[in-house]
């Protein structure tokens, strides 16, 4: 098999170690303290039903109705779908860290980072404006974070990546697994999913795409 990361690190440039120390290394993170307020803010913007934000479901985002909808039978909110489904975030990650990629004299720039989220999820209104799951992400790191790269290199330093989040953010991440896994929390979702594959208003194959993509939203975080 010819792995093209793998023919990188053996030409001698650079080992595999170096690069993952330099990537765990440059990643930003949201400082605790800030996030602890972020998260505590978002968690109260669910209770009281005010305005949260989700990434685009679906095909061109066709799909974010379904969220919708299952947001507004399960907890009683109406969700927004993030303008570009991301600008929340960066907009969270910037005024935590003061650095910003576009110019702004209330900022520090930097370049050559993205947005990631850290653990996905990013149709759960828990975890995709949460600042614990935010990062500034170095784009040389791409190829081992991006949805199409492959392998077991792939595999290694994700594992890492999110260890040092979570060693980072573990009362928040625990905090987060606590509400999902609550029974409370599982049967109004599974009693909201009932209610939509019984609603004739909406296709069966969407509800079940639908009810596919929040079992994985949903699944609680383990390292």
């Amino acid at each position: 098999m010819r792995d093209s990361y793998a023919r990188f690190f053996s030409e001698g440039f650079i080992t595999k170690e170096q690069f993952f120390k330099f990537g765990l290394e440059d990643v930003i993170f949201a400082p605790i303290k800030g996030s602890e307020e972020g998260w505590n803010q978002l968690k109260s913007n669910i209770k009281n039903k005010e305005k949260v934000f989700i990434r685009g479901f679906g095909r061109d985002a066709k799909g974010t109705v379904l969220y919708q909808e299952f947001y507004e039978r399960m907890l009683g909110i109406k969700i927004k779908k993030d303008p570009t489904n991301n600008a929340r975030p960066t907009k969270i990650i910037k005024e935590l860290t003061g650095y910003s990629k576009t110019k702004n004299s209330s900022y520090e720039l930097i370049r050559n980072y993205q947005v990631s989220h850290i653990f996905g999820r990013t149709k759960n209104i828990y975890a995709f404006t949460a600042p614990w799951n935010i990062v500034y992400m170095p784009k040389m790191l791409d190829p081992f974070t991006g949805h199409e790269a492959k392998g077991e290199m792939i595999g290694e330093f994700t594992t890492l990546f999110q260890k040092k989040a979570y060693e980072k953010f573990t009362p928040l991440i625990d905090d987060f697994n606590k509400i999902i896994t609550s029974e409370i929390f599982k049967d109004k979702m599974d009693n909201c999913l009932s209610s939509l594959e019984s609603d004739s208003s909406f296709d069966e194959k969407d509800i079940k795409k639908l009810r596919a993509s929040v079992k994985n939203e949903f699944m609680p975080i383990t390292i």
